[in-house]
């Protein structure tokens, strides 16, 4: 066996490594910085598990629920310290109250995101708000598959994580799992490189990096980064990082190919920015934060009905959601000089890559934008 699916439609979920019954899968960082199986040919012993076991390979339509809402968490200080509404904290703190465990994304003290998990109420701030590059599940698996046997899991990731999740552990009432809206997710090498300038920049420790700082409002967030020394807060739409991202410059390959967009989702409930919000649900908007809740499951629509009375919400339609979130449905689309990108991220800085590879906004769009920040 020399590979388990094309390396261009690989999203690193890690099933393969997972499942593999001699350990013979490990996964190694790309020259693009995500993270590919390797095979040991001297371990494989050829059975097959991890084609059978990879989601690419092995994808199917998904009849889902698709019942929408637009919610928010009542506490205001609660949607202050989350990306959107804070339903993600709700449910976390119903599972973590049934003895449950939950699996999330944080970053360590080197800034590197990896997926760990936690069953302490005080220790689920670092799992909150939105992190804007891939994170690293290693062996994450195979604790939940252990955990599973005793308690119950929550799962937070994205799509192609979540389809990962479920593929490695199949049909088990115990976990439950809530994918994200997700727009693709950037090279955690780029990020490192970017953390990098910034400490040499700044001459300073960086301690944590906010990419969705609501300070500043929940629509209007920016990105704050606390070094040893000072806090520095940037407008979004003037950060490097940012720029490269929404430019889809640095995405992974098999982003601008997602197979579970809507109508092939994994998870129990779906949740994201109601972007748009003041168009369609005016009455429901605040600064601190709305999110869409697509529920998938009747596993999903049971949490839901247990934490319901902590929410403001009212029923929604699904369009509406899509409306301010095409990546719901449509996968990014892959810019013509990706691989130049990558070719010259070694060696170029984030400041120069950024000249060169963001995305102009045109002339018409920068007046429609001023606009918009005058009315408001």
């Amino acid at each position: 066996m020399i590979e388990i699916v094309e390396k261009s439609k690989c999203t690193g979920c890690t099933a393969c490594m997972n499942i593999c019954p001699k350990g013979a899968i490990s996964f190694k960082e790309g020259k693009d910085g995500f993270k590919y199986p390797v095979i040991d040919q001297d371990k494989c012993i050829d059975c097959g598990l991890c084609k059978r076991t990879c989601p690419i390979l092995n994808t199917k339509k998904n009849e889902s629920i698709n019942k929408c809402y637009v919610g928010y968490n009542k506490d205001s200080n609660e949607r202050l310290n989350a990306s959107s509404g804070s339903i993600f904290s709700l449910i976390a703190n119903y599972i973590l109250d049934n003895n449950g465990i939950v699996v999330g994304a944080v970053f360590d003290d080197n800034n590197h995101l990896k997926h760990i998990a936690i069953d302490k109420k005080e220790d689920l701030d670092p799992l909150r708000k939105s992190k804007y590059l891939q994170s690293d599940l290693d062996n994450i698996f195979k604790y939940i598959k252990e955990q599973l046997k005793s308690r119950k899991v929550l799962f937070v990731g994205t799509p192609c994580q979540v389809a990962g999740l479920k593929a490695f552990i199949k049909n088990n009432d115990n976990l439950l799992t809530i994918d994200l809206f997700c727009h693709g997710v950037p090279s955690p090498k780029l990020f490192k490189k970017y953390i990098k300038e910034l400490e040499d920049n700044n001459n300073d420790k960086i301690l944590n990096y906010d990419f969705r700082d609501n300070s500043t409002g929940w629509d209007s967030y920016s990105n704050k980064v606390t070094f040893k020394n000072k806090e520095v807060v940037t407008d979004r739409r003037k950060n490097e990082y940012m720029k490269l991202f929404l430019s889809d410059i640095a995405l992974r390959e098999s982003c601008y190919h997602c197979n579970f967009k809507l109508g092939n989702k994994y998870s129990d409930i779906t949740l994201g920015d109601f972007w748009g919000i003041k168009n369609h649900y005016p009455e429901m908007y605040n600064k601190e934060g709305v999110s869409a809740i697509i529920i998938n499951t009747d596993l999903g629509i049971e949490v839901f009905h247990n934490i319901k009375d902590n929410l403001e919400y009212k029923d929604c339609e699904l369009d509406k959601i899509v409306c301010g979130n095409p990546s719901l449905k449509v996968s990014s689309k892959r810019p013509n000089k990706r691989d130049d990108f990558f070719n010259e991220l070694d060696n170029t800085s984030v400041i120069d890559l950024t000249k060169k590879y963001e995305r102009k906004v045109s002339f018409l769009r920068k007046v429609k934008n001023k606009i918009k920040s005058i009315i408001k």
